[in-house]
């Protein structure tokens, strides 16, 4: 998944300001229709607009505001240094010709002055604003000339001081106010900008915590659509690429549970992976608004290493209490078993007797079998685990098996399928939990009834391991004590040992289950993850 990271983050849309050349094209096109205007007016005898009184001066420099308005704007698109430079001169010419063209249709009088407040005002937009003030005193020292000029020269001219002087002052004023107004836009626009930034590094912030988050988190709309979801919750829930999930197709038990909340979604407490039916997986939902939508937020919990964690601290608490029994009962023991022994020797003692220390023997064996499992269980080394190839792994145990004189070859029987079958696990656990499981169907099933190890392949890449046999079975009634420490219905077995294949599963992330079959038995099956890196 794509997501952004604090070290490349390029708030989009932001740069540093720059000569505002769009600005000043603008400015070059409004100049050349103006003197597209003046100049067409030239040839016009009586002029609706203005009346021009020095019709020479007025051609004259109505066509060089026309030739200079196209040099500004070829400039402006090929030129593209300067700006500051550019700029100057072309506000520099526009007013000296507005003064001519003025003082060509009769002076002060003829309102062409006002025409000077566009290109002050636009100095003032994008220059500093002594330069604004300067090229404002300028335009006003040019009308004050040009008024001097015309006073003195024309006889019976009409301009008036006063408005010399108001055109002047508003000039000056356009120049501040135009300026003032552009650097509060400005810092606006560089407040703007600036919370941008923030914005955008605060959800590439959100974004790279989510992606490294070791839980996973969905949004989905109210029709169940993904809106976002992280590798790891993509990990935890074996999907693959974000654009084909349908969580009605590749995870249908997360679906009911979102469904079961939905019914109910004051209730807070996280769906366990005994309610949800995904292995190690603790599922929560959240409400989440965006824009009105009620959308909804989904974390994902691996509990495998916190059950690793209480398995650990479960082993410890076990160890003492293991170093405590073997202190303070093989001891004991050992005196009981040796004076049982002597006992056994004494060719003295009655049949009634003798039969009392078979009965001590057999119990006293009993009793450190029990302890032997315990110690066994709380000196179990961490896992280890390894890509087993279950094709070539199972058919060498199985040998191994019988090798060992536990059962006969002809009543074990294999059954795998097709193409590679590689899982995660400990070797030495899966030997241990798969010796366990067949004595167990060899020592309770009917005497020289048919083993079966059947492996197949499941949906969410899971290997079903079953091991059954034929006889008489276990009790519906006691199939879910089956794996409590201490509960056998043996008077020879310790009642540990398919407690220590529960064990061993939990901390290889498998599960163990057992369930009557066709054949009148039991069958043992155990779930186990296929590895993610098959070889």
């Amino acid at each position: 998944m794509q997501s952004l990271t604090s070290s490349g983050f390029i708030a989009q849309g932001f740069k540093p300001r720059r000569s505002n050349w769009t600005s000043l094209r603008l400015l070059n096109i409004y100049r050349l229709a103006l003197a597209a205007i003046f100049f067409a007016q030239g040839f016009v005898s009586q002029s609706p607009l203005f009346e021009i009184v020095h019709l020479t001066l007025y051609s004259w420099v109505s066509f060089a505001f026309l030739v200079l308005s196209i040099i500004w704007l070829v400039a402006s698109w090929i030129e593209r240094r300067g700006f500051q430079s550019q700029i100057a001169l072309q506000i520099y010419s526009d007013s000296i010709i507005i003064i001519l063209l003025m003082h060509a249709c009769g002076g002060i009088a003829s309102g062409l002055g006002m025409l000077l407040i566009i290109p002050v005002a636009v100095i003032g937009l994008l220059t500093q604003r002594s330069l604004a003030i300067l090229f404002a005193s300028l335009a006003s020292i040019g009308l004050l000339a040009e008024y001097v000029y015309s006073v003195t020269n024309i006889v019976g001219y009409q301009g008036k001081s006063t408005q010399v002087g108001i055109l002047g002052a508003s000039l000056i004023a356009t120049a501040f106010v135009t300026h003032n107004l552009m650097m509060r836009l400005r810092s606006s626009e560089q407040l703007v900008q600036q919370r941008e930034r923030d914005v955008a590094l605060l959800s590439a912030l959100n974004q790279e915590i989510i992606e490294n988050l070791q839980g996973g988190v969905l949004v989905l709309n109210p029709a169940n659509r993904i809106l976002h979801i992280n590798q790891a919750a993509l990990d935890l829930l074996h999907l693959g690429q974000e654009d084909s999930i349908s969580l009605s197709k590749d995870s249908p038990r997360l679906l009911a549970t979102l469904d079961a909340w939905r019914q109910n979604p004051e209730v807070a407490t996280p769906y366990l992976p005994s309610e949800t039916g995904i292995d190690n997986v603790q599922v929560s939902f959240r409400p989440l608004e965006s824009h009105g939508q009620p959308n909804t937020l989904v974390f994902l919990n691996d509990v495998s290493s916190i059950r690793d964690s209480m398995q650990q601290a479960k082993l410890a608490s076990l160890g003492h209490l293991t170093a405590s029994i073997a202190h303070e009962i093989r001891n004991p023991l050992g005196a009981i078993s040796y004076a049982a022994e002597l006992l056994h020797e004494n060719k003295d003692i009655d049949e009634p007797e003798q039969r009392m220390v078979e009965i001590i023997n057999q119990h006293t064996l009993r009793i450190n079998h029990i302890i032997e499992d315990i110690l066994r269980l709380s000196r179990g080394s961490p896992t280890v685990r390894e890509t087993i190839d279950l094709q070539t792994w199972l058919p060498r145990f199985v040998d191994d098996f019988c090798q060992s004189g536990l059962a006969e070859p002809d009543r074990v029987e294999l059954e795998l399928p097709e193409g590679p079958l590689e899982i995660e696990f400990d070797a030495g656990n899966l030997a241990q939990i798969l010796t366990n499981l067949f004595t167990n169907a060899c020592l309770h099933g009917i005497e020289d009834g048919q083993i079966t190890i059947r492996v197949t392949r499941e949906p969410q890449s899971r290997i079903r391991i079953e091991i059954a046999d034929q006889g008489p079975g276990i009790d519906a009634d006691i199939m879910d004590k089956i794996f409590e420490p201490f509960f056998t219905r043996s008077h020879q077995g310790s009642g540990l040992g398919l407690y220590i294949v529960a064990q061993l599963c939990e901390l290889n992330d498998a599960s163990i289950s057992a369930q009557p079959n066709d054949d009148d038995g039991t069958s043992f099956v155990l779930g186990v993850s296929a590895s993610s890196n098959p070889a």
